[in-house]
C-alpha cells in the first residue's frame, strides 16, 4: 500500500486500509501529520503495520527542523499546533526519518528526487529534469497531493519522449522499460477536485502500480479539525478536494 500525504486525516486513512486491505507492508511517502487534527493516531495507525516511511516538509515543521516562517499562515498555525500535541514517541519517529530513501528496487522522495523535502514535480518540465537525480526504473513521490505519472519513454531523447498523465482510479501502469516518477496522490488533503482519499499499491512480483480512490467520512475529520481550534478552511477545503 501505497500512501502520501495522510496529514493526519485518520478517517480517510481508515478507509484507505480497509478499500486496499490486504497487503504486505506501508509505504509512506511523507507528509504524515500536519494540516490535520489526529497526528498521534494516524502515526499509530501507520506503525501498526510493517511500514516503510520517509518524512516530510510538514513533518519536518511540527518537529521544529524547518523554518515555520515559510508556511501559509493555516499551515502554520497547523504546524505549531500539532507539535504541542504530538507524543514524544511520535515525535521520535518522525525525527529518525529521511526525505528520500530506496525501498526495495523504487526510488521515493516526499518532494523530488532533486530537493527531497521542498520542490514541487507539478509539470512536466520539473519532471523532465529530476530524471536525472535518481537511478532506478521509478521514482515515487508525494507533496503535490495530485495524482500524475511522468514517463521517460525507454530512455530515448527527442520532443516527444516524454509525457505527462493523469491516471484513472481502478487503472494500473506497468514498470517496464520507461523511466517513470509516479505520485499516488494524498490520502488525507486531496487537491485534484476529487475529495476521496488517493493512494496506490505496488505489486513487486507483477511489477504493476495501481491507482484508487475512496470516500471517507469528511464530516468527521471536518468535525474534529474545528474542534482542535485549527483553521476552518481546513475544514471546508476537505469537502472539494482544493
Amino acid at each position: 500500500l501505497v500512501v502520501a500525504d495522510v496529514h493526519a486525516n485518520l478517517a480517510a486513512l481508515e478507509s484507505v486500509i480497509e478499500k486496499a486491505h490486504p497487503f504486505e507492508e506501508i509505504w509512506a511517502l511523507g507528509d504524515l501529520v500536519g494540516y490535520g487534527p489526529q497526528p498521534n493516531e494516524v502515526v499509530a495507525r501507520l506503525r501498526s503495520y510493517k511500514l516503510r516511511s520517509i518524512v516530510g516538509n510538514h513533518d519536518l515543521a511540527s518537529i521544529g527542523k524547518v523554518d515555520l516562517s515559510t508556511f501559509h499562515p493555516d499551515a502554520r498555525l497547523a504546524c505549531q499546533w500539532t507539535a504541542g500535541e504530538l507524543h514524544e514517541d511520535g515525535r521520535r519517529f518522525l525525527e529518525e526519518l529521511e526525505g528520500a530513501a530506496l525501498f526495495d528496487d523504487v526510488s521515493v522522495a516526499h518532494g523530488s528526487p532533486r530537493d527531497p523535502i521542498w520542490e514541487y514535480v507539478s509539470s512536466l518540465e520539473v519532471a523532465v529534469t529530476n530524471f536525472g537525480h535518481f537511478a532506478t526504473q521509478a521514482c515515487l513521490i508525494g507533496h503535490t497531493h495530485v495524482p500524475r505519472v511522468y514517463r521517460w519513454l525507454g530512455g530515448i531523447l527527442g520532443p516527444d519522449a516524454f509525457s505527462s498523465s493523469v491516471p484513472l482510479s481502478n487503472s494500473a501502469i506497468e514498470l517496464g522499460s520507461d523511466r517513470l516518477i509516479i505520485n499516488p496522490g494524498s490520502v488525507g488533503q486531496p487537491r485534484d477536485g476529487d475529495p476521496r482519499a488517493a493512494y496506490a499499491c505496488y505489486e513487486p512480483e507483477t511489477r504493476l502500480i495501481s491507482f484508487h480512490r475512496v470516500e471517507y467520512d469528511v464530516d468527521a475529520t471536518q468535525i474534529a479539525i474545528r474542534q482542535a481550534g485549527l483553521p476552518d478552511r481546513l475544514a471546508a477545503r476537505l469537502q472539494y478536494g482544493t
